[in-house]
């Protein structure tokens, strides 16, 4: 077996592969992506980080790949898609820098509190001024932390060390687990109102960018301070600037930027914030934790074909996956919708009904509704072998049951979802050469395709309420692709499911809402 390790790994990983029988580790240095697609003939497997891009003119050459490794979380440098209608497997490390990244967050913490930056620049300028770096303590400060996920978490349980008071919001956490770890779960208002350090550990979602924002930063109390090693996109720059600028925000101290390198950006202007290059998940012992993790992952697959931490295929036979590929098409979407209808989540019920589905493994399936339903609200990468932990660590209890009456199909899946209150319980069947189908959504029964973007509109079943959903469309120049109505009986309660060319802008959704005969309005991505 041959692999091409194409943007350097650590000596401790490579030297795991070489001292593998039968596996010969090929290591150049900075090839381009021409002799990259030249040579992948070649290999059976390829190593990358973030600077190759595997694209699909590059996998259309690649007659022999059978893995492709990530050394890190993020895949978005590899075309998922090509890879897998090829049969190549894609893997990953997720969580391998989750501590490089907590730690770099407390440490950029530590230098804005006492100005290390700042007090270095003046002294290596000849100056001595005590008087103008006087900084302040961490002890019994309230840390407010936005994201309760593996590294808030870690982030969450240094600063309880270090004595702070830890406020936390996650919509997608219970109060309860958040106790767990000795933090005191909170509305975002409250945090905004309370805290002296504000840290940033949520992914980019169309809910959380620019989560700060000029309307955020005005609830903050004056001389909080901002940290963000997470997404750039969560912070309006150009508020935060004017922010910093007055005073009102004491100081900030950020890793990532909406554009990256931020050449232009007026915050690198101000002597009250201080700046790394994207260093998160950058030290040694991330470094050498990623590489021995995606080394140990090739060996395992390509020797004992033991398939760990991948993005694009279950722990099965590929005879197996064929048969259960569509129903994992099924358990994602209805893991995703339930994902974005109930929050926060305490409970997850999957019920298995029907002759075909008595007769496959529901082991990856069931993994592949946990993954649906956490990836849209998780800052870390989810897959198949990950999701389940990641709902244990935020207390969601999962049970599942089976059943071999068909009730009408050969295989259907149910997925109901309890959290404060909520209940929200979607069912699924898969139609020969049709795909899947959405067949029930709490008490209405329909038949809705599960892609794209989606309104979700409860009403009262009334005259004209069609009419203005569809009117007030066309007024925003919004495309409707298609549409599903039921009702649960004449006169009472209606469901529309319609799906969208393009994503209803905020001011559609207010319109709908504000009709007196409208109960909700939900956008959700599938």
């Amino acid at each position: 077996m041959r692999i091409l390790v194409c943007d350097g790994l650590h000596q401790s990983g490579l030297e795991l592969l070489r001292s593998t029988e039968g596996i010969h580790v090929d290591a150049p240095d900075q090839w381009s992506m021409e002799q990259i697609k030249a040579q992948l003939p070649e290999y059976d497997a390829m190593v990358v980080r973030s600077r190759t891009k595997v694209t699909v003119e590059m996998l259309e050459s690649a007659v022999r790949l059978k893995v492709i490794g990530r050394a890190g979380t993020g895949v978005d440098n590899i075309d998922i898609q090509s890879a897998s209608a090829r049969g190549i497997l894609v893997m990953n490390t997720p969580g391998a820098n989750a501590m490089a990244a907590a730690e770099h967050t407390l440490a950029l913490m530590l230098a804005l509190a006492r100005h290390i930056p700042q007090a270095t620049q003046s002294m290596r300028e000849g100056r001595w001024e005590k008087k103008r770096f006087i900084g302040t303590e961490l002890h019994q400060q309230t840390l407010g932390i936005i994201g309760l996920g593996r590294i808030g978490s870690i982030v969450a349980d240094r600063a309880i060390g270090m004595h702070m008071e830890v406020l936390a919001h996650d919509p997608y956490i219970t109060p309860e687990a958040a106790g767990i770890q000795g933090v005191q779960w909170v509305g975002l208002d409250e945090l905004f109102a309370r805290s002296h350090f504000i840290t940033l550990h949520t992914p980019l979602t169309q809910e959380t960018k620019h989560i700060i924002n000029r309307s955020t930063l005005a609830k903050m109390q004056p001389g909080t301070c901002i940290i963000n090693c997470a997404r750039g996109g969560l912070v309006d720059e150009e508020a935060l600037y004017e922010a910093l600028k007055s005073g009102h925000i004491a100081g900030a101290a950020l890793d990532v930027f909406s554009s990256e390198p931020p050449t232009q950006n007026p915050l690198l202007s101000l002597k009250n914030v201080i700046f790394t290059p994207h260093l998160g998940g950058s030290n040694i012992q991330a470094q050498a934790n990623v590489a021995r993790t995606i080394a140990s992952q090739l060996v395992d697959y390509l020797q004992h074909g033991i398939i760990r931490n991948a993005v694009n295929f279950p722990s099965i036979s590929y005879k197996t996956y064929e048969k259960l590929r569509p129903y994992l098409t099924l358990a994602e979407t209805l893991g995703c919708l339930q994902g974005q209808l109930c929050n926060p989540i305490e409970r997850l019920e999957i019920e298995y009904s029907g002759p075909e589905l008595e007769e496959l493994p529901l082991q990856p399936i069931t993994q592949t509704v946990v993954k649906g339903l956490l990836e849209p609200v998780l800052a870390e990468k989810v897959n198949l072998v990950n999701a389940p932990i990641l709902l244990r660590e935020r207390q969601i209890k999962l049970v599942t049951s089976t059943t071999s009456e068909p009730r009408g199909y050969t295989g259907m899946i149910t997925v109901r979802v309890m959290g404060k209150g909520q209940t929200s319980s979607a069912a699924g069947t898969v139609f020969p050469g049709e795909g899947a189908r959405l067949i029930r959504l709490n008490d209405y029964r329909l038949e809705a395709e599960l892609q794209g973007i989606n309104l979700l509109i409860q009403n009262l079943d009334r005259p004209g309420v069609i009419g203005f959903i569809g009117s007030t469309m066309g007024n925003y120049r919004v495309n409707i692709a298609n549409m599903h109505l039921s009702r649960t009986s004449e006169g009472s309660k209606a469901m529309a499911i319609i799906r969208l060319d393009e994503e209803a802008p905020p001011e559609v959704l207010d319109t709908l809402r504000s009709h007196p005969n409208i109960l909700s309005v939900q956008q959700v991505k599938l």
